[in-house]
């Protein structure tokens, strides 16, 4: 069955997360909502974009991402709700939303706050908007379609691969100080068949991929594909990102040799 989830930099210390969660129950007590997460680091779209995407297409079809990352920055900077493979997101148009995948969404909404008093768009605007998407099922009730040319995108380096190299980016520092990166299995599987391999990152060098996290020893580094199918590199019980002097951003590069 569909639902409502909830992602923001709102963390828990504050009545924020509780007073948005009142505003979509005292439209519908039935109503499910999921937290995703409220501890992403403030302001930081990339950071949102990364979580929301690792985790929506686990939930049903048809369910309704409630987003609240760096909300409003700019002035007259509109609320939108978009669909995207049968899912539905709101948040503002900051560029958060552009970063779940290159293609433009199915479809783009402006959401309609006219008449709407305050500085708490989240609670006021889109909480209503999000009851509205998950009975209706569509973008139909709660504003007018806006141009792809409207969407904000928010531009993020690319990976290049050819026969030999595969150079990509540090695109996510998880809370055990893995190093996330944007390197597909899918191009590692088809570029490394029948080849050596070597990861290198600043100073430092892994042989080959492992297929388990236990393969490797406390306080060695590795390099692995997670769940989502990308690469991760780690330190064994240790925080990469600390020990190996790596942030968001930083190079790092599969080569392959003929053996």
């Amino acid at each position: 069955m569909p639902l409502i989830t909830f992602l923001s930099d709102f963390g828990w210390r504050d009545h924020y997360v509780a007073a948005v969660k009142a505003k979509i129950l005292s439209e519908d007590i039935s109503l499910q909502v999921v937290d995703i997460s409220h501890n992403i680091t403030k302001h930081d779209i990339i950071h949102a974009a990364y979580v929301l995407k690792s985790v929506y297409k686990d939930f049903p079809e048809g369910s309704v991402h409630l987003v609240a990352v760096n909300s409003c920055s700019e002035p007259d900077e509109a609320m939108i709700a978009i669909e995207v493979k049968k899912h539905f997101f709101l948040a503002s148009n900051n560029g958060l939303l552009s970063l779940l995948r290159e293609k433009n969404p199915d479809k783009i909404v402006k959401i309609n706050s006219e008449g709407i008093v305050g500085n708490f768009s989240t609670k006021d605007v889109l909480a209503p908007a999000a009851v509205k998407i998950l009975k209706a099922g569509n973008l139909d009730e709660i504003g007018e379609e806006l141009s792809a040319e409207s969407f904000k995108r928010f531009i993020t380096p690319k990976v290049k691969a050819t026969r030999e190299i595969i150079q990509g980016h540090v695109v996510h520092i998880d809370d055990y100080g893995n190093l996330i990166t944007d390197i597909l299995k899918y191009d590692y599987d088809i570029l490394s068949k029948g080849k050596s391999v070597q990861i290198k990152f600043r100073n430092y060098s892994l042989t080959g991929v492992q297929q388990h996290y236990y393969e490797s020893q406390g306080g060695e580094a590795f390099a692995i594909f997670n769940d989502q199918g990308v690469l991760e590199i780690g330190i064994k019980q240790g925080n990469a990102a600390e020990l190996l002097g790596m942030e968001y951003n930083s190079m790092v590069s599969v080569k392959f040799e003929d053996y």
